[in-house]
């Protein structure tokens, strides 16, 4: 029996019979079996917790240096694309990373305090450009810009930059910063692209495609300006006999020399297009009538003593319809088009050589 209820039952006189102090007895005996029960029962769930605490410890620990190790990769992978910048509102250089060495070949010590506009080439030191950075100088986050960039060795590299508001402590802008990435593969690969979907492969001059995209805009700034322009439409006549007679080699070698000169002739905003085989568009833009005769005469003459006497034999020469667009004209494209085309076979047909207006 528990002592301590012996010392109360002896104490207090009380007198029980061996049944009762039996009774008693296997119940404390009960009682420690439980607690000793529920004691190793904690003991173990505690050991199972501890083990199963240092557990996730370990794989969280094990998952944050992979985790660390990969960015740890990322970031030297990218410094060989990006590098991060800053400069101030004068544009002096202020941060360089040391991804700069690789897209432009300087340390970042050979450029902080040097201002980044002295490495741009004129392409990019333009009136939008400058207005771009000014944006960011306001505030403004106008998104991601290409700018041309000359590399230490004198070449010049293509770079996407992204920039922001740089501020102070106290919310005050203090310059700019952001993240710049070496482009020029794509943005050359893209330039090549646009070029070959709108130039013609062979002389270099606009496609048809590209002729209508111009002559669209170029019609409605007729109506907004209030100018007119002169559509030419050239036919070199027997242009077949060059072919059948000297190949086809010297065919080409023909309307590649028949582009330059019309290219010649062609203003700033002038459009010179190839649209067929020997079929070329010259657009003078700004003209009147009597200006348009006058260049008409002049391309002429040029066609004759430039072209022409190189090609005797297979009696060269050239047809020009012409068709004169006003701004008050509620005309499209085609017939446009049309129109000159028409004017060219009247001066086809009424002895080749000439120029007719529709």
């Amino acid at each position: 029996m528990h002592k301590l209820l012996q010392r109360q039952l002896k104490k207090s006189g009380a007198t029980v019979d061996e049944k009762f102090l039996k009774l008693v007895d296997e119940a404390y005996k009960a009682a420690d079996e439980d607690r000793e029960l529920l004691e190793r029962s904690l003991e173990i769930s505690s050991q199972e917790m501890r083990e199963l605490y240092e557990q996730i410890q370990k794989q969280a620990a094990e998952k944050v240096a992979q985790s660390q190790a990969k960015l740890d990769r990322v970031l030297f992978e990218l410094r060989f694309e990006f590098f991060f910048y800053s400069y101030d509102k004068d544009y002096v250089i202020t941060y360089l990373s040391d991804g700069v060495e690789n897209a432009l070949g300087y340390l970042p010590n050979e450029l902080i305090g040097r201002k980044f506009t002295e490495l741009c080439t004129s392409e990019t030191l333009n009136k939008e450009t400058l207005e771009f950075i000014q944006e960011i100088l306001n505030g403004e986050h106008p998104g991601s810009r290409i700018f041309s960039i000359y590399h230490k060795n004198g070449s010049v590299v293509y770079l996407e930059v992204d920039s922001y508001p740089l501020y102070d402590n106290n919310g005050k802008i203090i310059g700019a910063e952001g993240l710049a990435k070496d482009v020029t593969k794509s943005y050359l690969t893209q330039q090549k692209l646009d070029y070959l979907s709108n130039h013609d492969s062979l002389t270099g001059l606009l496609n048809r495609h590209a002729l209508y995209t111009q002559l669209e805009y170029l019609m409605k700034d007729s109506k907004r300006h209030r100018e007119s322009f002169a559509l030419f439409y050239i036919d070199l006549d027997n242009f077949k006999a060059v072919n059948d007679t000297l190949g086809h080699k010297e065919g080409d070698a023909l309307l590649v020399k028949f582009a330059q000169l019309l290219q010649s002739h062609a203003r700033v905003n002038d459009l010179v297009a190839r649209i067929g085989g020997d079929e070329f568009i010259l657009i003078y833009t700004d003209v009147n009538k009597q200006k348009t005769q006058a260049l008409a005469q002049k391309l002429i003459a040029s066609i004759n003593s430039d072209i022409v006497p190189y090609y005797k034999e297979q009696k060269l020469s050239a047809s020009i319809g012409i068709a004169n667009h006003y701004p008050k004209d509620e005309i499209d494209i085609q017939d446009l088009l049309k129109n000159a085309d028409q004017a060219m076979y009247k001066a086809k047909n009424s002895g080749k050589n000439s120029i007719a207006y529709f």
